[in-house]
């Protein structure tokens, strides 16, 4: 009887063992069907908000060139030559480009994680360190 008893545990177990495996393998589907979904809303989100980020760019474009037409009709309205109006409308743009450009400039230093990069350097590397021998 003991023998019997021991085959319908194994036999139990192995059924187990088997529907433990599917009910795994059914989650592990699930949850990559769940990532994908969340992939597929994540990339639609970001190509709205890359669509909203190019209308942005656009209008500021526009009233950016309004801007400078008022100013360089004010200017020939004040009695400057309409050419001289125009460069002096462009050199203020581009006075802006430059101060921008060098703000984008000292700004990117922080691109290249500095500090975790001195955190992560090997001890050895460190004037500081002293090995102790």
């Amino acid at each position: 009887m003991a023998d019997d008893d021991y085959g319908v545990r194994a036999t139990g177990s192995l059924e187990s063992l088997v529907a433990l495996q599917r009910e795994l393998r059914n989650l592990a589907h699930d949850q990559l069907q769940l990532a994908a979904l969340e992939v597929r809303r994540a990339a639609h989100s970001l190509m709205v908000m890359v669509a909203a980020a190019i209308f942005i760019g656009c209008s500021l474009l526009f009233a950016w060139a309004a801007l400078m037409g008022a100013t360089g009709f004010g200017l020939t309205r004040m009695g400057l030559q309409p050419a001289f109006a125009l460069l002096t409308v462009a050199m203020l743009t581009l006075v802006l480009a430059f101060l921008l450009g060098g703000f984008i400039r000292r700004r990117s230093r922080h691109f290249g994680f500095p500090a975790s990069l001195r955190a992560l350097k090997p001890l050895a590397s460190d004037p500081h360190h002293r090995e102790v021998t």
